[in-house]
């Protein structure tokens, strides 16, 4: 059985007082919101729990067009959210009905998704493809940082004395879609992709795409972006780019999945997800 040493636990009433805590624990103390990892956690060296679901950072807000997210906000709340819904097309929606079971996402909160960041989970995925930024607290002041900057930097040693505060997705003239493969509808993925796609006078007017669990944490593919720009969607271009993914994509392996496996997966995975996106766009059009 794992966190047998918690000697305390508190609830925090704000931000500062959670900080405050976490600095008089030395680094024995952790934050607590949906608590799934930390249920999980391998670390035997903690000695307080400080509850953060209390701070008022539960909350889905459109703000010009993006969103605005608190980090305590459970997954649930997102799909239930009306401005989630209808954001670049659907995709949190379309991310969060794949990702877990409804009781673990009544319970499972972004900002802990954001913490974490395992290699093979799916939502990293999608916020690096949408241009997520995050705002997060420490003794020091109030910090901001693109999403896919602060996964770059060692952003779990940062979190043992912050609080992450909310996660912010920009607006997009255009869809984004998801996928993923598993073996079964609550397994974890073998691989995923999100791609996002603006259309202007029937050719790509923008593109994103991100791969993970390759099975390294989900990055963008700049160059297939800037291949996709300027291009007409459809079948012709699918085909082509179906090669060139098998062709250009670094994966790995691990026990999921063999990196010839993946190789072969990525290619029809991210047309998958490319058509779904122009699909999506032609009806926004329509």
């Amino acid at each position: 059985m794992r966190l047998q040493g918690i000697k305390r636990f508190h609830y925090a009433r704000d931000v500062e007082e959670a900080l405050s805590l976490l600095s008089s624990y030395r680094g024995r103390g952790a934050l607590l919101a949906g608590g799934l990892d930390l249920a999980r956690t391998p670390r035997v060296d903690l000695e307080g729990l400080i509850d953060i679901s209390g701070l008022g950072l539960s909350y889905v807000r459109e703000e010009n067009g993006g969103l605005r997210i608190g980090a305590t906000t459970t997954l649930t709340d997102i799909l239930e959210s009306r401005p989630a819904r209808h954001y670049a097309g659907g995709v949190l929606v379309e991310l969060l009905q794949q990702v877990a079971s409804p009781p673990l996402r009544n319970q499972a909160t972004l900002g802990g998704a954001v913490v974490s960041a395992h290699p093979w989970a799916d939502i990293p995925t999608v916020l690096v493809a949408l241009g997520a930024e995050v705002r997060w607290a420490d003794e020091t002041g109030e910090h901001r940082a693109a999403l896919e900057e602060l996964w770059a930097r060692p952003f779990r040693q940062i979190f043992r004395e912050a609080v992450l505060i909310e996660i912010a997705l920009p607006p997009w003239d255009g869809a984004f879609a998801f996928r993923r493969l598993t073996r079964s509808a609550y397994d974890i993925a073998l691989l995923n992709c999100t791609c996002g796609l603006g259309i202007k006078d029937g050719k790509i007017s923008w593109a994103r795409a991100a791969l993970g669990a390759t099975p390294r944490r989900g990055r963008r593919l700049p160059w297939l972006e800037e291949f996709l720009t300027g291009k007409v969607p459809g079948e012709e271009l699918w085909r082509e780019i179906r090669l060139k993914v098998g062709a250009k994509v670094e994966v790995g392996t691990d026990r999921r999945a063999s990196a010839d496996w993946r190789r072969a997966a990525a290619g029809p995975l991210v047309i998958r997800t490319l058509a779904r996106a122009a699909e999506k766009c032609g009806r926004r059009d329509g």
